[in-house]
């Protein structure tokens, strides 16, 4: 009767044949190129029809490690050195040219020369008052220590007990110098049946592996003959180049829900902003830095934007000029209204939440008011890996009586919190229209390291007074930039990939 083998274990099964003797799974399958456990699985295979078996054999196994698979390949130290001076023919040599020669470690050098001595191939002395090496010998037998570190070029692995006597040694002398592990194995080693070894290649044929069963096989019975291919439901499927999500817009998806467990509502802006909100508003001077050309994109067509009711635009001229009623002394200046009138791209979302103030003044609404904006911004900066001229910004705000900073910390602690981050720390610092104000950090576990992540504090009463926001009602604010949280999500270097879409990248994101 023939016996139906899948071809791999036909080819396994020629080879035991032709060795005759046991043989050692790890070292067959590493002669065969194939994977470890696919030789087992076709061993399987042979004792499933008696032709073969395997035992297991608890061992205390030695290989190389890094270091002696470095002198396997390259010789011992005294070898190499050896070497150089015979094939330099040198007779004799100061012991610093030597050491320079040789290009080996100082002290890998000292080793190998002790090694020298003691093999009696050189001698040293020191009369002339310089430390000289002399070879001394012309016949140089290959050392026990060579002969069985090249035992590991056809053995990786040998078996501690099997060593004889001179090995043992061998191995305690190399083994001083730290070239070798040592570790307990269990060692499984193949061997054939007495079927196995007698049954003759033509009697075994070559089981043939079908996907599915069609009707005609079902009918006929034939289907009995063959072997149903295996699915393996751990190997991942095909990879799927359908459309998805950008990994930026999943991101800000998440913060949105972020802010909306927690109560705020999403406003929105124009981008394309006044002076008035931008800056003005803000209590931002008509003279600041950062209204110049080199840091803001101003718009020629439309030149012009329309301002709030006039009364608003007295009041923050007012707090510019000479504090207005907010009892600052104001930057003492003439506020010009034609420069509140510039169009610019925003350069950030607090124009937005400008507005927002605007109509809570209008509406003469109600606290608390809890919003937040995630949009673009813009700024004239030059293009780098951690800058780009347009980006996104995260804002969000309360306005609300009596709040101060332990309410602002404690929004800041649940806000990073849902985004994963479990310790936040915060700090004194500045920014223009809050006061006080507070940096953030939050700590990153992948990088083990304290990361800042923005701005945040209370709107000075110039900010708020001329919109009748008045102590003890309060605003409380944050912010930061979306993609600093993106680079950490995304494991990113450069800030442009992001925008920039590399496919490789994308491809690997979820769905």
């Amino acid at each position: 009767m023939t016996i139906k083998l899948k071809k791999q274990v036909i080819e396994i099964l020629k080879v035991l044949k032709k060795k005759k003797t046991e043989q050692i799974a790890s070292i067959l399958a590493k002669e065969l190129n194939i994977d470890y456990i696919v030789l087992m699985a076709a061993v399987n295979d042979l004792i499933d029809h008696d032709l073969g078996g395997f035992r297991e054999e608890e061992i205390n196994q030695i290989s190389l490690n890094d270091e002696g698979r470095k002198y396997l390949e390259n010789g011992l130290p005294e070898n190499q050195l050896l070497e150089l001076m015979r094939e330099s023919d040198i007779k004799e040599i100061n012991m610093e040219e030597l050491l320079i020669e040789s290009k080996l470690e100082p002290h890998i050098f000292y080793v190998g020369l002790s090694n020298m001595r003691k093999n009696g191939w050189i001698a040293q002395s020191k009369a002339t008052g310089e430390n000289k090496i002399f070879l001394v010998t012309e016949e140089f037998l290959e050392t026990d220590n060579e002969k069985f570190l090249k035992t590991f070029k056809t053995h990786p692995t040998r078996d501690y007990s099997k060593l004889s006597k001179n090995e043992l040694l061998q191995f305690d002398l190399l083994n001083k110098r730290k070239l070798f592990t040592k570790e307990k194995k269990t060692q499984r080693s193949i061997f054939l049946t007495n079927k196995g070894k007698s049954i003759k290649m033509s009697e075994v044929s070559e089981l043939t592996h079908i996907s599915k069963i069609t009707s005609e096989m079902l009918s006929s019975g034939t289907w009995k003959n063959y072997e149903i291919k295996p699915f393996d439901v751990s190997k991942p499927g095909p990879s799927l180049k359908a459309g998805k999500i950008h990994p930026i817009v999943s991101l800000i998806n998440e913060i949105r829900e972020v802010f909306l467990s927690m109560g705020f509502t999403e406003i929105r802006g124009p981008i394309v902003e006044s002076a008035f909100y931008n800056f003005d508003a803000l209590f931002q001077p008509q003279d600041h830095p950062a209204r110049e050309l080199q840091d803001t994109f101003y718009l020629n067509n439309p030149k012009l934007a329309r301002l709030p009711e006039k009364d608003r635009v007295l009041a923050v001229k007012a707090t510019h000029e000479n504090g207005g009623d907010s009892n600052s002394l104001g930057w003492r200046y003439q506020w010009d209204e034609s420069i509140a009138k510039q169009t610019v791209l925003r350069t950030h979302t607090t124009s937005t939440t400008m507005r927002r103030l605007a109509q809570f003044y209008r509406n003469n609404e109600k606290t608390p008011v809890k919003v937040f904006c995630i949009d673009r911004v813009f700024r004239n900066e030059k293009l780098d890996k951690s800058h780009l001229a347009e980006f996104t910004q995260i804002e969000g705000i309360v306005i609300d009586e009596n709040v101060n900073l332990s309410d602002l910390i404690g929004l800041l602690s649940e806000f990073y919190r849902k985004m994963g981050f479990k310790k936040i720390i915060t700090r004194p610092g500045f920014f223009p229209y809050t006061e006080p104000s507070m940096e953030v950090s939050v700590y990153y576990d992948k990088l083990g390291e304290w990361l800042e992540m923005g701005g945040s504090g209370i709107f000075r009463p110039e900010v708020t007074y001329p919109w009748g926001i008045r102590d003890p009602t309060r605003v409380l604010a944050w912010g930061q930039g979306l993609e600093r949280i993106a680079m950490l999500y995304y494991n990113r270097k450069d800030i442009r990939d992001l925008y920039i879409n590399p496919i490789k990248w994308l491809r690997q994101q979820p769905y």
